[in-house]
């Protein structure tokens, strides 16, 4: 699998670009993924609680479906979901 570190930064280190050997762009866990990462409307750092990586799921900016990844933060309602597609971090209303 090739690993496309370029892209590492716009997952703001979470994660890292794979390509499978057909071509096609998943997500993995880094292995140094940071504990916070900054909150997009505020800048406050926000704690890392959970990275689920190869989640399969429809891109909800590109409407690809892909094995990106998902990101939820302790007391923080949002989740973020990093698409391998169009390579964005999108982060997702709270309940």
């Amino acid at each position: 699998m090739a690993v496309n570190a370029s892209t590492v930064d716009r997952y703001f280190g979470l994660f890292v670009r794979e390509l499978d050997a057909s071509g096609a762009p998943s997500l993995v866990r880094h292995a140094d993924s940071p504990v916070s990462i900054p909150c997009p409307t505020t800048g406050r750092p926000l704690r890392v609680a959970t990275l689920d990586s190869r989640a399969r799921a429809i891109c909800p900016a590109c409407s690809t479906t892909a094995e990106g990844g998902f990101v939820s933060f302790v007391g923080d309602l949002r989740l973020a979901y990093a698409c391998p597609s169009c390579e964005q971090l999108i982060w997702l209303p709270g309940a």
